[in-house]
């Protein structure tokens, strides 16, 4: 906290720099000419009656970043979170990782561990901007879209001629990241071609033992896309993106280190043909291929094999859009189908699963001066129930600087291929974990051959399917610009999700080893609010803030304080005592209170310097006394702030040369915080060729 408060002093001391000039751009026209098309039709930020974010691509190189996860953790009221597993997903209005759908050009990208999908996979290089819907998207992206949408949308040439984008990044633990951009344009043909490089010593916040945080690892990707006007009314595009990856893998067993090696393989394809009938009708014919594949090994200290895991997800999309305009109203029509299957080492069979959707929306100014989105999907899965999933959301001016947004959406989730085909053990630490579908036959097996010891739940209430869990989302926010130099964004925010799907203990071996399975046990709900401002005083300075205020609550233990006792174990003493209604704190890993600060200053026309501060208060992964409720006297992780600050030298307008530093105050918690490895420095040059 201490360290929040530094940063905050330090804040003047960049201010006192700037000098008061006119703005040559009103700030108002500049919202509202930027676009966003995560809505799957192009509309003016400032018109959307949704809550939603556009990352530019300035702001993506003054960040130095050359991940996602470095971009979107900078945001307000998103956080960057580690996984079980490592990998890094994205926790959006207090949700899980697993109800966010991550698009690359609109199309959806796989490989989710433990549900989360991980953001370090996708660089940023080559992307034109980010844009990020908050709040239940199903009605247009169904499954997994519960609680938002973040689109990548990559780069694409205007002007006819050609252009070379090279970067070449360099940093702390011997991290080398160069970057390639290729773009062409000559009439009727346009071209982009990407190749990524990234390489690192990976770190370790532990001193002396056997292992490290990050192991070092190794990626690249190579990426083209190609658009070509086939006629005056006929575009044919198609893309393409391969993604491999190379880390070492280790582990401890009897103090002895493990060594072996991880890989994973990405690949992506999709292919179109957009038919322009007339200005106010187009339709568009999409096919997308994607497959993820990993496959590791972990070997003996004798060389043979100790352990080895693998993870095959295909899917294919096809789907048909259609989009018209009449009279200020623009409507999109689609359906399509999806065909999913994954083959993993901890499930006895191959998962399948098949989909037809249909879908439809419609956004219009009605009166000239409301703005109205409203649109439903139907989804029909091959096994299991149908789900309708709803939006509307309007827009109304209360005057020429106040917009008053509302939105309310339902979305779903139906159980991943985990939670439903999970045979998995754990020998070292000594559990059982099985998916819902295959639990009734395992459990039966087992007690037939005498392998249990004690049962905890009937496995009558197992011999079912999961249901899908649902949620309904509401937005209630408002948008201020008083003037062309500042503008306030703020949102009031509620998700309700129930059915949610959790692991919860069926049996006991006789080894005393637990057997978990999977059911629809909680409520949860968030709430809270998100503010926003951007102020620009003048042509050199902009100052951006944001803060979120999150309640996150699981709907039946806050019932339970309502209506019996609930106790909790002193720490020290080890006595019982009762708890009041106020000490629930609420769900796991969700803090209270999370702001960032953005700083982005013009010394003058050749050299910049920004500075990026976030927070986030404490929270807890764990409960600590005895009672499975994260109260207010268990044990929490403190609040942390980190600040990354840089300065960019342009030498010309087309070549740069950028120095960072990445959490200066060099915050590490190594026993609870894995993704944080402390201060790290870099350095980025950036040189643009064209014709």
């Amino acid at each position: 906290m201490k360290q929040f408060f530094l940063i905050i002093f330090f804040i003047p001391s960049l201010l006192c720099f700037s000098q008061e000039k006119k703005d040559t751009i009103m700030f108002e026209k500049k919202i509202n000419t930027i676009n966003i098309s995560a809505t799957k039709s192009n509309k003016s930020l400032n018109e959307l009656p949704i809550p939603a974010t556009l990352i530019s691509e300035k702001e993506i190189i003054k960040t130095g970043a050359s991940k996602l996860d470095e971009v979107i953790s900078k945001q307000t009221g998103i956080i960057s979170i580690p996984t079980k597993t490592g990998t890094e997903g994205v926790q959006m209005q207090g949700l899980d990782a697993s109800y966010t759908t991550i698009l690359l050009d609109g199309c959806p990208i796989i490989g989710r561990s433990f549900g989360a999908l991980d953001l370090n996979r996708i660089s940023v290089g080559d992307i034109e901007k980010i844009e990020i819907i908050r709040g239940a998207s199903s009605s247009l992206y169904g499954s997994n879209a519960l609680g938002g949408v973040i689109n990548l949308v990559s780069k694409k040439q205007i002007k006819d001629g050609k252009e070379l984008n090279l970067r070449l990044k360099y940093g702390s633990n011997n991290t080398i990241n160069p970057n390639v951009v290729y773009q062409y344009k000559k009439n009727k043909l346009q071209l982009s071609n990407t190749i990524d490089y990234y390489k690192t010593d990976g770190f370790d916040l532990i001193e002396g033992d056997l292992l490290k945080t990050v192991n070092p690892f190794t990626n690249y990707t190579l990426r083209t896309k190609l658009n070509f006007d086939l006629t005056d009314k006929v575009i044919f595009k198609t893309n393409a993106r391969y993604y491999k990856q190379e880390q070492i893998n280790t582990a401890v067993k009897s103090n002895a280190l493990l060594e072996g090696k991880s890989s994973i393989t990405e690949w992506n394809l999709g292919n179109a043909v957009k038919y322009l009938m007339n200005t106010n009708f187009s339709q568009e014919a999409e096919i997308y291929f994607t497959n993820y594949k990993t496959d590791e090994f972990l070997k003996e200290t004798n060389g043979s094999l100790f352990d080895d895991n693998y993870y095959d997800h295909y899917l294919l999309q096809s789907e048909i859009k259609n989009n018209f305009t009449y009279k200020g109203l623009n409507g999109i029509i689609g359906f399509g189908m999806i065909k999913e299957t994954l083959d993993r080492k901890d499930f006895l069979k191959k998962a399948e699963q098949d989909l037809q959707f249909f879908y439809g929306q419609v956004d219009a100014k009605v009166f000239k001066v409301i703005d109205i989105i409203a649109g439903s999907r139907y989804d029909n899965y091959s096994n299991y129930d149908p789900e309708i999933s709803n939006k509307l959301a309007l827009g109304v001016p209360l005057s020429k600087k106040i917009k008053l947004n509302g939105s309310m959406g339902t979305g779903f989730k139906i159980p991943d291929f985990r939670q439903r085909y999970f045979d998995f053990t754990n020998s070292t630490i000594g559990y059982t974990v099985l998916g819902r579908d295959v639990a009734f036959d395992r459990l039966t097996t087992m007690e037939n051959n005498g392998m249990l010891q004690t049962i905890f739940i009937p496995f009558s209430k197992i011999n079912s399917p999961l249901k899908s869990e649902t949620s309904l989302n509401i937005n209630i926010g408002f948008k201020f610009i008083p003037n062309e130099k500042i503008a306030f964004d703020v949102n009031i925010f509620k998700n309700k999700v129930v059915n949610l799907i959790e692991a919860q203990l069926v049996a006991n071996k006789i080894n005393a080893i637990p057997v978990f399975s999977y059911f629809n046990l909680n409520q949860i709900e968030t709430k809270g609010i998100e503010f926003n401002i951007d102020f620009r005083p003048n042509n050199k300075l902009e100052i951006k803030g944001g803060y979120q205020l999150l309640y996150a609550n699981d709907i039946d233990v806050k019932n339970r304080f309502v209506n019996e006792a609930v106790y909790a174990n002193d720490l020290q003493t080890l006595e019982s005592f009762r708890l009041g209604t106020n000490d629930y704190f609420g769900l796991f890993n969700r803090s209270r209170h999370m702001g960032n600060l953005k700083l982005y200053y013009d010394l003058n026309e050749k050299i910049s310097v920004n500075t990026i501060i976030t927070y986030r208060s404490k929270y807890a992964l764990n409960d600590s006394n005895g009672n499975n409720i994260l109260d207010n006297y268990d044990e929490f992780i403190e609040g942390y702030a980190l600040c990354d600050i840089g300065v960019a030298h342009h030498t010309t307008s087309l070549q740069s040369i950028q120095l960072g530093v990445k959490n200066i105050f060099n915050f590490t918690n190594p026993e609870y915080i894995s993704n944080i490895s402390g201060r790290l420095y870099y350095i980025n040059l950036k040189i643009t060729i064209n014709n």
